[in-house]
């Protein structure tokens, strides 16, 4: 069972990034793939960043987005033995990450996702809503609130954003 997870999710990401490397060039402005640098929490009382984020990648085609990303300060512990993981392990690994993807709408400065696929079953139709801002090859993402499949918000909402800075990725 782990196995076939772990199978789909590296498919799942595999063909989200040769996709998003054939879509052409249009007026979105986010198009493409983008690697996460950094990553804030902000509230009104503090704020925590990390400076030097884990790799993460935001992934855009016209209609269609990916994200992955880790929430982590420190790099990801890789499995003793890369066939064979203990569920401790897999259950690590799966915590260690962050990952939705689904469809996405874009107007001059906001972005609305909807899950199509989560990390967190049951999200599947959950929307977040971000800010953003592009200077340059820099994108800085916004996450100002999440809405569950079933129009109920987390406990976060309304307190806490989350900023994302990301570069064109090469």
């Amino acid at each position: 069972m782990v196995k076939r997870f772990s199978i789909l999710l590296v498919f799942m990401m595999t063909a989200a990034c040769q996709h998003a490397q054939q879509v052409k060039p249009t007026n979105n402005p986010v198009l493409g793939a983008w690697k996460l640098i950094s990553v804030s929490w902000i509230s009104a009382q503090q704020t925590h960043t990390i400076e030097q984020a884990q790799p993460g990648m935001f992934l855009f085609t016209p209609h269609n987005y990916s994200l992955m990303w880790s929430p982590k300060q420190t790099p990801r512990t890789p499995f003793k033995n890369l066939s064979k993981p203990t569920d401790e392990e897999v259950l690590a690994g799966f915590k260690s990450v962050v990952f939705n993807a689904g469809s996405y709408e874009i107007t001059n400065d906001k972005i609305v996702t909807t899950a199509h696929v989560a990390k967190v079953p049951g999200f599947e139709g959950g929307q977040i809503y971000y800010d953003y801002v592009l200077d340059g090859n820099q994108l800085l993402l916004t996450m100002y609130d999440e809405t569950y499949p079933d129009g109920n918000k987390p406990d976060w909402s309304g307190k806490w954003q989350t900023q994302f800075t990301l570069i064109k990725a090469q």
